[in-house]
């Protein structure tokens, strides 16, 4: 009987051991709360205590979260500033320049710092990075995770899927004009079906077979270990000669490859590896660590790898909840004096699933860990945590909530080649007495593009007021046909000038004076 009351205790004994492996008690005491809101975005700090398992620590922590899926005009978006042809790094402030410079459409309210990357000369990130649906990094081996954002605002978590290289063809309007699988890089064609691409890496010269596609790059990636590529670029020459590969180019090889004319001056390229599965249609993405912290709501207790995930330390993280809030959290630490002990990983975990996290990951910390937002009062951007390596550092790349709405991806072209009707030119242009400008409505357009001094504004009737200063102004308009009409060529430019208003009153005189003395 002893014995069997033995081995119950034993296995008990087992049992309860095991149960503590993968549970842990975890509270956070807050000494201090307090929340703002900025244009959606809401921002809460908390100055407090943690305790895991009876070790209580000091904690500031940083709360950054809003929802893109209930509101059109308030996006996430990944950015960084490398050059077009190499990697960079960073601070914050100079990625949210760089952010508001590339899309001068967008308004960042705050954001943090992303990925993992080669901190010692190039910047290069470690796992996938999408900016606005062009892969620029695969990363490194199969197991790194990556959180990717769509344009509905969903979220996708986890290792990306990869659908080999691909071809895209873009008109100047981005209309996709057809997309082909790529077969090799930097290798000969197998055969007359194939289509090869060769990068600038490749030394070797192309010989005097197969069409060559001389792209000039507008921007190149090659990762450093050479298992990820990516490319855009604008049409340089079509040759069957033999050609060597200047910088910054790459060559589309292929049998009759461009005989139909598909890559034209006006069109752009890109070469990358494509998403497939659930990814295939993610607009932005940043890399995240090995392992989860949260799973299904709970925290991942059986974490064990990850960047020094067992050591105390400042940390940044991404999360989303059920409802489709999405929130960033940045916990300071390096600082005992401050009350800033850090966390390791599966106390991040805890944080996340105590914000009601249903998934999240750990991103890029250490001195790393920033976190921004849009300063209402004195203008630019506060650094709301407190680095630690005392000053801004330089990173990769950041992850930002951004106000206003994200460019429409233009309806591909049905086929290739091209049968559509093409559009008229509008006609009849003139700006009024009021500041508007008029044209000719064109049937069957979407929509028109009109180019003042050369910028683009996109509208949807055939009417725009014009906001324009004193002086002379180049006016072209297009109207745009979607996938079921060619776009009309662009309209010979209309001259407007702009005077003063004294300048203005004067003629509105001279036509008065000239008025009276021509009629009787």
């Amino acid at each position: 009987m002893k014995k069997y009351i033995f081995i119950i205790l034993l296995l008990f004994t087992v049992s309860f051991v095991k149960f503590i492996d993968v549970q842990a008690a975890f509270r956070l005491t807050e000494t201090t709360k307090d929340t703002v809101y900025v244009e959606g975005v809401r921002h809460t700090k908390i100055v407090g205590s943690i305790d895991m398992d009876g070790l209580v620590t000091d904690q500031v922590i940083n709360y950054l979260g809003a929802n893109p899926t209930t509101r059109s005009d308030l996006n996430i978006v990944v950015a960084d500033n490398y050059s077009p042809f190499e990697w960079h790094m960073s601070g914050l402030p100079i990625i949210i320049d760089k952010t508001h410079e590339r899309y001068d459409y967008l308004e960042v309210i705050g954001g943090v710092n992303g990925d993992f990357y080669d901190i010692n000369d190039t910047g290069q990130p470690l796992s996938l990075h999408v900016r606005d649906f062009e892969v620029i990094q695969r990363g490194y081996g199969g197991t790194r995770n990556a959180v990717g954002f769509k344009d509905n605002g969903d979220v996708v978590f986890g290792i990306p899927e990869f659908d080999g290289y691909e071809l895209l063809v873009y008109n100047d309007e981005g209309q996709l004009k057809k997309k082909i699988q790529v077969d090799h890089i930097n290798q000969d064609p197998l055969n007359d079906n194939e289509i090869s691409v060769y990068f600038d890496d490749y030394l070797n010269t192309i010989p005097a077979m197969y069409n060559k596609v001389v792209i000039d790059g507008t921007e190149t990636k090659i990762n450093l270990n050479k298992t990820g590529y990516f490319g855009k670029g604008i049409l340089n020459e079509t040759t069957t000669e033999q050609v060597n590969i200047l910088e910054h180019q790459f060559i589309i090889v292929g049998h009759e490859f461009n005989d139909d004319h598909l890559i034209t001056d006006n069109d752009y390229v890109v070469v990358q590896l494509g998403l497939g599965g659930n990814w295939d249609d993610v607009r932005f993405a940043i890399g995240a660590d090995a392992q989860p912290l949260v799973i299904d709501g709970e925290a991942n207790l059986s974490l064990d790898a990850g960047a020094a995930w067992n050591f105390p330390a400042p940390r940044t993280a991404v999360g989303v909840k059920t409802d489709g809030t999405v929130f960033f959290v940045v916990v300071d630490g390096r600082n005992q004096p401050l009350g800033m002990d850090g966390v390791k990983l599966r106390e991040l975990g805890e944080i996340m699933a105590y914000f009601g996290a249903k998934a999240a990951y750990n991103l890029d910390g250490g001195g790393s860990s920033t976190m921004a937002l849009k300063d209402l009062e004195e203008g630019g951007y506060a650094i709301l945590n407190t680095p630690s390596d005392g000053r801004i550092r330089s990173v990769s790349n950041g992850v930002f909530f951004v106000k206003g709405e994200l460019k429409a991806v233009p309806d591909p072209i049905p086929s290739w080649p091209d049968t559509r009707e093409q559009l008229s030119m509008p006609e009849n242009i003139y700006v009024d007495d009021d500041g508007i400008l008029h044209f000719d409505e064109i049937e069957g357009s979407i929509s028109y593009s009109v180019i003042v001094d050369g910028k683009e504004t996109i509208i949807s009737d055939n009417q725009m007021p014009l906001f324009l200063s004193v002086g002379s102004h180049e006016i072209s308009i297009r109207a745009k046909g979607g996938a079921l009409y060619q776009s009309s060529d662009y309209t010979e430019n209309y001259t407007f000038n702009v005077y003063p208003s004294d300048i203005y009153k004067f003629m509105a005189l001279f036509q008065g004076f000239a008025s009276k003395n021509t009629n009787p």
